[in-house]
């Protein structure tokens, strides 16, 4: 093994290898790989290999490493746990309603409640925006799974709450097979807090830009001003004042594809993907909450959730929007829950 070889990554390596199938054989001074074929393919290597040796070295910003990380991130990590709570909140449900969830208009009553279990997402996400610079970071969003709805603080405390970890093959039932609304809620969620966190840096390349095509600007017209001055030189021959001339039509052009150039530098390009999951099974409370709007009458299950200690958010059943303020709706003999901005869109 080279001496070189941080061992840190090199445990990393080997831990990475026999996860997908690789055989190590490790001795005194050396770590041999046995590599899959698939395995071997992705990391460019041969299916027998010396793992940290000279040929194959093992160093921060070595190729081999930056294919290890890759193929380490190509799967989002996802584990299961589970969260009991000793206590669940028995009573003072009603003064919820109105502070968590606010129903306008109609009538609201808490028509039962009981204990139970339901699923939560937590996902982690990096964001990258490139420029003529990099900007990066997380952002964290939790999403009941039934539901999609945005549960805001659950990520600030699930960790908390000393969640217990199902090993592979004894994960419960109890997680929904179908994930689409919640992944499809968190990720759309996950682009708006990195867009909000990148905000400054959109800004300041936007500030760039126009200090840059500012002074573009100003340098051509003083090059025209210039060049059109000089034409009045009386030592200036005709050929030289024709040249002169076609250069002075040509600016403009130059100029824009200078501008243009400046657009594609400081232009943003910024990704957000799925880096990190638990699914969370969770002790709760649900309500059952009878709303009645005008002669029509309707139940809306909504959970009381024992970590954010608060009503999870319900979601528009029109936009499918995570909303803390319901407006309840006449349809087709029912009542619809919207959100404010759909309501609008229904009276108009």
């Amino acid at each position: 093994m080279s001496a070189a070889t941080d061992a840190e990554i090199l445990s990393f390596s080997v831990d990475l290898i026999e996860k997908h199938g690789g055989l190590i054989e490790r001795e005194s001074d050396r770590v041999l790989a046995l590599l899959p074929d698939r395995l071997a393919g992705d990391l460019g290597l041969p299916e027998e290999v010396q793992l940290g040796s000279d040929e194959v070295p093992l160093l921060y910003g070595s190729p081999l490493l930056d294919r290890l990380i890759g193929l380490a991130t190509r799967d989002v990590p996802l584990v299961y746990g589970q969260i009991r709570m000793s206590y669940l909140k028995k009573a003072g449900f009603e003064q919820l309603l109105g502070q968590d969830i606010a129903f306008v208009d109609g009538q609201v009553r808490v028509g039962g409640r009981a204990e139970t279990r339901t699923t939560y997402l937590a996902l982690a996400c990096r964001y990258v925006a490139l420029s003529d610079e990099r900007k990066e970071g997380l952002v964290q969003v939790g999403v009941h799974e039934g539901s999609g709805a945005l549960v805001p603080g659950l990520v600030d405390s699930w960790e908390e709450m000393y969640p217990e970890f199902f090993p592979a093959g004894k994960v419960p039932p109890h997680f929904p097979a179908q994930m689409e609304k919640a992944i499809e809620a968190a990720m759309r969620e996950a682009r708006n807090l990195a867009g909000d966190t990148l905000a400054d840096f959109f800004n300041s390349m936007k500030r760039r830009l126009q200090r840059d095509v500012k002074n573009t600007r100003e340098y051509y017209e003083a090059l025209r001003a210039e060049m059109e001055d000089s034409l009045s030189h009386p030592n200036l021959a005709e050929t030289q004042r024709r040249e002169r001339l076609d250069k002075i039509a040509d600016l403009p052009l130059e100029m824009a594809r200078k501008i243009e150039d400046l657009e594609q530098k400081h232009h943003v390009r910024a990704t957000v993907s799925a880096c990190a999951a638990a699914r969370l099974l969770v002790d709760v409370v649900q309500l059952m909450i009878e709303v009645k709007y005008r002669k029509l009458h309707r139940s809306v299950p909504v959970i009381w959730n024992p970590l954010t200690r608060r009503l999870d958010p319900l979601v528009c059943e029109r936009c499918r929007r995570t909303t803390h303020r319901i407006h309840p709706v006449a349809q087709d003999s029912t009542v619809q829950l919207l959100c404010p901005f759909c309501a609008r869109e229904k009276t108009r």
